[in-house]
């Protein structure tokens, strides 16, 4: 019932009634999916999609969706052809899984794909500084831990889902500091907790790999040079997050890299500030994590996603889409809710040493 409904209405939240209100919409509706890796072993310990659940899915997608790639969707947001439910979909960091699992069952569903990269992963084949976090915490010996997080905090790791917190409220405590602190914080965690190796390497896409994937068809944008929380960067960093990445990209793969992932993109993860440099950046796109389908003309640097998480069962996932396209969408006004102190006032300066 839901999926007859999702083109043409939605449901809108109103003041003086405790359930939605459902009306007729106008406009296209564009949603972009949002995947990590797709498999079981390794890093990332947070993201274990089984490749069969994740063929189900595309081979559901190729039977009910129209789909198109993000280049596409973004040329459609700014015209006004009427157009059916439309996705894009996209994989966020660059695991290896991608190529293995991933690859082959978009190439039999002839469905395409974007996949924001990490620049610095793609210079040195390491896995990106929360993975290593993770990796560390669950393979200590230790049954406990005391880290130093707004004050001295003592983690119980006696099972793996213990373990999965501690470091995930790591995660989150790294990313609301500045990223200079995080920086020295994971330095000198990484003394204390060295990284299994064994666990780690290996796990990132390389270059043979990445133009392989290329030449399939597959495209490719930007997700910083150290995935950090951009609410949390100096302006003195968006060259090297924002430029260099996408010029390292560039050079790698022989063509325009014009989008762009917000790390985590939650609305705690952005900023105004960085919003404005990646359009003079020249990226002509930048998605968040913030979920519901985005409409003709959206801001096209603040564009919605729907994350996939690996227990999204085909009849969840399914639900999941329509509700996604059911659901009215927010407005993005003062989506970005914090932000360094000086960063809007200094990102003038930043702007002007784009090259």
């Amino acid at each position: 019932m839901a999926q007859g409904f999702e083109g043409s209405h939605e449901f809108i939240a109103t003041a003086d009634t405790r359930l939605p209100r459902l009306r007729r919409s106008s406009g296209s509706k564009f949603g972009i999916l949002c995947y990590h890796r797709v498999g079981t072993e390794g890093v990332p310990f947070c993201s274990r999609l089984e490749p069969a659940l994740f063929e189900a899915q595309m081979r559901y997608l190729r039977k009910r969706y129209r789909l198109v790639p993000l280049g596409q969707l973004c040329r459609e947001l700014s015209g006004e052809d009427q157009v059916p439910p439309t996705l894009a979909i996209t994989f966020d960091d660059g695991y290896r899984d991608l190529y293995i699992y991933a690859l082959p069952v978009l190439q039999k569903y002839e469905i395409p794909a974007t996949i924001y990269l990490i620049g610095q992963c793609m210079e040195t084949g390491e896995a990106p500084w929360y993975d290593r976090i993770f990796a560390s915490i669950a393979v200590t010996p230790d049954t406990s831990l005391e880290l130093e997080i707004n004050g001295l905090r003592r983690f119980s790791l006696n099972t793996l889902p213990h373990r999965f917190a501690a470091a995930w409220e790591v995660v989150c405590y790294l990313r609301s500091i500045s990223d200079t602190a995080r920086q020295r914080w994971c330095a000198e965690f990484e003394r204390r907790l060295q990284p299994p190796v064994e666990l780690l390497q290996g796990r990132m896409l390389g270059w043979e790999e990445v133009r392989s994937m290329q030449r399939d068809g597959i495209s490719f944008g930007a997700h910083t040079m150290n995935h950090p929380a951009v609410s949390r960067l100096d302006p003195s960093a968006f060259q090297n997050e924002f430029v260099f990445s996408k010029q390292l990209l560039e050079n790698g793969l022989g063509v325009p890299v014009e989008d762009f992932a917000y790390p985590f993109g939650r609305p705690t993860d952005g900023s105004t500030a960085a919003q404005e440099f990646l359009v003079r950046a020249g990226y002509r796109s930048a998605v968040t994590t913030i979920e519901g389908f985005n409409s003709p003309g959206e801001n096209p640097y603040l564009l919605r996603r729907l994350q996939i998480n690996d227990d999204c069962s085909p009849s969840l996932f399914a639900f999941n889409l329509s509700r996604m396209f059911l659901e009215a969408s927010a407005a993005h006004p003062g989506v970005w809710k914090s932000a360094l102190p000086d960063q809007e006032a200094a990102v003038a300066e930043s702007v002007r040493s784009i090259s």
